[in-house]
């Protein structure tokens, strides 16, 4: 649990997880970092069969017209191999603050 003012300045309601955008969200992710035996929910294991033909989809899109690509699925997943899933997406699907960084930092990397 946390309190105080520094939450509050740093949007505790606007945030998805009630954290704010400060250090209780960094500390969280962290926590996830270091105990990654938290079970993954079935149910995320069934959004692959739903997501792969669409990244598939995507991906060839960007072939067929020279389009860049973000490929984030493949991004997070080799974050992930190396720190644990939840630091970079908690819920499994909307990115941590180090999530958007990592995909502020792909994005100007591949069009710079």
């Amino acid at each position: 649990m946390f309190t105080g003012d520094s939450i509050t300045d740093c949007q505790r309601l606007a945030s998805e997880d009630g954290l704010g955008f400060g250090y209780p969200p960094r500390i969280a992710g962290e926590w996830r970092l270091r105990h990654p035996e938290r079970p993954v929910e079935e149910e995320r294991k069934q959004w692959r069969t739903d997501l792969d033909p669409k990244i598939q989809a995507v991906r060839g899109l960007a072939r067929e017209y020279g389009a860049h690509l973000l490929d984030a699925d493949g991004m997070f997943a080799e974050l992930a191999a190396k720190t644990g899933p939840e630091y970079w997406a908690a819920d499994g699907v909307h990115p941590t603050p180090a999530g958007h960084a990592a995909l502020a930092a792909a994005w100007l990397r591949l069009v710079a």
